[in-house]
C-alpha cells in the first residue's frame, strides 16, 4: 500500500473541513448580517425560534459534539494554513532548484 504524502494529507484535510467552514461561514453571516437580524441588535432575553434556531445551534452549538466540531474545525482550518504555507515554500524551492539547473546547463552549451 501507497503511503499518503504530505500534499495528500493536506487536499484530505481540507476536503473534510471545506464543507464544515461553510457551514460557520453562511449561518455567522445569515445571523450577523442576513434575513434573521430584523434590524436590531442581539439581545439576551430574545426568543429566538424556526430557521434562526438552527442557525445558532449551528454556528454555536453547545454541547460535547458540538465543542468537538468546532474543535476538528480549528484545528483543520491551523493544519491547511501551516501545511499550505510548508507545500508553498518546497514548490518556490524546486522552481529556483530548476531555474538555476537550467542555468546552469545553458551555461555549460553556450
Amino acid at each position: 500500500m501507497k503511503p499518503i504524502t504530505f500534499n495528500t494529507l493536506h487536499r484530505y484535510v481540507g476536503i473534510v473541513t471545506a464543507p464544515m467552514l461553510v457551514v460557520q461561514t453562511l449561518s455567522g453571516l445569515f445571523l450577523d448580517f442576513g434575513l434573521f437580524r430584523r434590524g436590531e441588535g442581539p439581545m439576551p432575553g430574545r426568543a429566538v425560534t424556526g430557521i434562526e434556531a438552527l442557525l445558532v445551534k449551528l454556528h454555536f452549538g453547545p454541547g460535547l459534539i458540538d465543542d468537538a466540531y468546532h474543535l476538528l474545525l480549528g484545528a483543520g482550518i491551523l493544519w491547511m494554513a501551516v501545511s499550505g504555507w510548508l507545500l508553498y515554500l518546497r514548490g518556490r524551492r524546486a522552481r529556483r532548484r530548476l531555474a538555476a539547473n537550467a542555468k546552469n546547463r545553458g551555461i555549460q552549451n553556450g
